[in-house]
């Protein structure tokens, strides 16, 4: 499964149209992704036939929220699943770097539909604590750029979460490192496919990442 991120309807239609086999809708890339028009979600979930994330994160900075941040984190969240999003993209932490638990149950808990823990896990002191906490709190998945900078890391998280949960590897996945982490068994990737600063997706690399992603499939079924 590929994922690619996209930052406009362009990008959208190129990944889509390039192969991506799902889309994390964001804005703003300069902020890593915040909180798209709704009217995005919908558009393309009246064009498009495969599964739309959307993120629900209405500011950059620290991950760690107040209690209107949350309400506004909520009020997004709603907003773009009742626009058509198939699962939501959120996060937050405590003041001393956890996950903030009790308020992504409740968030969980009332969207009803899949969710995803966002790069606060990169943030949080104990990653093996966060992803215990991301399962009880009810996410689906967690996207992580930890195998940027440790792939050894990245290969005992994914043992620990053990099938409970999927992690999706994110943080600059290109053609030429996406091999490495489909050799630990990550059947996710998440990318932009952005050759170019400035520019928009480049479907060539959506390609790639495909090939790759296929390539690897056929070694595993040849064993």
């Amino acid at each position: 499964m590929l994922e690619v991120c996209i930052f406009s309807l362009e990008d959208a239609f190129t990944a889509a149209h390039a192969g991506a086999q799902r889309l994390e809708i964001c804005s703003n890339v300069s902020a890593g992704g915040l909180t798209p028009p709704t009217e995005w979600v919908f558009v393309l979930k009246q064009t498009l036939t495969i599964p739309l994330v959307a993120m629900a994160r209405h500011r950059g900075g620290s991950f760690v929220y107040t209690d209107e941040d949350w309400v506004l984190t909520t009020k997004n969240a709603e907003n773009l699943r009742m626009h058509g999003a198939d699962a939501i993209v959120f996060g937050g932490l405590k003041a001393d770097g956890t996950l903030n638990f009790d308020q992504c149950k409740k968030l969980n808990d009332n969207l009803g539909i899949p969710t995803v823990l966002h790069r606060a896990f990169d943030a949080t002191p104990s990653p093996k604590d966060a992803l215990e906490a991301a399962i009880e709190a009810g996410f689906s998945r967690i996207l992580t750029g930890i195998g940027s900078h440790s792939m050894d890391q990245l290969q005992a998280l994914q043992k620990q979460a053990d099938g409970r949960i999927q992690l999706i590897p994110a943080g600059g996945i290109r053609q030429g490192n996406a091999q490495r982490y489909l050799s630990i068994g990550l059947e996710q990737l998440h990318s932009s496919a952005i050759t170019q600063k400035g520019h928009g997706v480049n479907a060539k690399e959506v390609h790639a990442l495909i090939a790759c992603m296929a390539n690897n499939q056929h070694l595993q079924l040849s064993k």
